[in-house]
């Protein structure tokens, strides 16, 4: 859809820079807007990006607004040390934020990582016996819909045995958290 397009990448993180990445072969000018004045996203990453010259960053600016009517045609986008404004033209735009888990539900009940994660094995299982995680709230790697799907249809089958075959079945099967 955006094959020989100019595209912009909202954010610098984890999340933005596999888009970029992605776009490299497709797009034919990719701006990054990101709110802080630096990358944040890991080294090799950056490296990769920096050597296109198709990536044009706007590192500390911040976008105020989408423009067009009935497809986006650019946005307006500030410099958060200058105030300078600039008119970007564009004909798509990916917003890559990153993520934050909604487990505060699961605080103090399961484990959770640094970025509150809930901690899960390969059959969804937490530290707590009997109960599973699913989805993007866990630390499954790729958040993608169709992957959460798949961890949801595993944690349910995970329940599955453990309520019906018991605690021995699943506490035999291999796989550490």
């Amino acid at each position: 859809m955006f094959a020989g397009h100019e595209v912009a990448v909202i954010g610098g993180g984890n999340s933005a820079a596999p888009a970029v990445i992605d776009l490299l072969p497709i797009a034919t000018e990719i701006s990054v807007v990101n709110f802080v004045p630096a990358w944040q996203a890991d080294p090799v990453l950056v490296e990769k990006i920096e050597k296109s010259e198709k990536v044009v960053p706007y590192l500390g600016w911040e976008v105020l607004r989408v423009l067009g009517e009935k497809r986006v045609s650019g946005v307006i986008i500030r410099n958060r040390e200058s105030g300078e404004e600039k008119e970007v033209s564009l004909e798509g735009i990916f917003v890559e934020i990153g993520l934050v888990p909604n487990s505060d539900f699961a605080q103090g009940v399961v484990s959770l990582n640094k970025y509150g994660e809930i901690i899960v094995d390969c059959f969804c299982r937490t530290n707590v016996p009997g109960i599973f995680g699913a989805g993007d709230v866990t630390t499954v790697p790729a958040k993608q819909i169709i992957v959460a799907c798949g961890e949801g249809a595993k944690a349910a089958l995970s329940a599955y045995d453990y309520l019906i075959m018991g605690s021995f079945w699943v506490e035999r099967a291999i796989c550490p958290i």
